[in-house]
C-alpha cells in the first residue's frame, strides 16, 4: 500500500498555519478574558462601493445606534463598518445576567444584574458594565 502526499503551494501551507495559530490564539485570549466586550471591522462591500450594508440594510453614514442586541454601528466613507456591542460576563454562582437599560443605546444598554447564590444559599445581586473592553 502506498502512501499519498498532498501538495499545497508554498503560500497556501503558510497561510493555513498562520490562520491556524491566529484561530488558536484568539480562542485562548477569549477564554482568559472575563469581559465579552467586542469591537469588529466589517469591510466594505464591493458590491456596493461607499455604502454601508449590514445584514441587508443600508446605514447611515457615521454612528447607528440602538442596534439589538446592543450594538453601535459606526459606517465609515469607504463602506465599511465598526461594529462595537457588549457581551456577558461569566461570573461565578451568579445567573447569566439581565439587561437593565435595554432601551438605551449603546453602551449605556450594557449594564447587566446579575442574582448569585452566597455559599448558604442566600440570594444577593451585583451589577456590572459588559462595554468594558469593546
Amino acid at each position: 500500500m502506498s502512501q499519498q502526499r498532498l501538495a499545497y503551494p508554498r503560500g497556501d501551507r503558510a497561510a493555513l498555519v498562520f490562520g491556524s495559530a491566529a484561530i488558536f490564539l484568539l480562542l485562548q485570549l477569549l477564554q482568559l478574558a472575563e469581559v465579552t466586550g467586542y469591537r469588529a471591522l466589517i469591510p466594505a462591500d464591493s458590491a456596493n462601493p461607499g455604502k454601508c450594508i449590514y445584514r441587508g440594510d443600508l446605514l447611515q453614514a457615521g454612528v447607528n445606534n440602538g442596534i439589538p442586541p446592543c450594538q453601535r454601528l459606526t459606517c465609515n466613507e469607504d463602506g465599511s463598518i465598526l461594529i462595537e456591542g457588549c457581551g456577558k460576563l461569566r461570573i461565578e454562582k451568579c445567573n447569566r445576567g439581565e439587561r437593565i437599560h435595554q432601551s438605551k443605546p449603546f453602551p449605556e444598554c450594557c449594564l447587566l444584574r446579575y442574582k448569585c447564590k452566597q455559599p448558604n444559599g442566600a440570594p444577593y445581586y451585583i451589577e456590572r458594565d459588559a462595554a468594558e473592553g469593546a
